[in-house]
């Protein structure tokens, strides 16, 4: 296990980790340090705890909302019928022929 020192709102903490997941942890950090020190601009020093909080329910409501755009997206890909994922299928493959054809003769100038 490795240790990683992170730093919150300008307060260093150490914190364990897997081998080889100590970037990981630094992003993570660095992105949620962003989040609090936005909350703590426009609240001010309202307490650590309470800043704490309220910055990972920031969090959490921005993981709720990309968990349910990509289940909206899911859905939408499910929607399609064959037909029409076929038929776009082929449009794109033409377009990319006709590309490929122009970018040769181009190439031949």
């Amino acid at each position: 296990m490795a240790q990683v020192e992170i730093r919150i709102n300008g307060r260093d903490y150490m914190v364990t980790c897997d081998n080889g997941q100590e970037n990981h942890l630094q992003q993570l950090a660095a992105y949620f340090d962003r989040h609090v020190s936005q909350l703590s601009e426009d609240l001010g020093q309202i307490g650590d705890s309470r800043l704490m909080l309220l910055s990972a329910l920031t969090v959490c409501d921005e993981l709720f909302e990309a968990k349910n755009r990509a289940r909206d997206l899911e859905g939408a890909a499910d929607e399609l019928d064959p037909g029409t994922a076929g038929a776009a299928s082929l449009a794109i493959e033409a377009a990319t022929t006709r590309v490929n054809e122009i970018a040769a003769r181009l190439g031949e100038d």
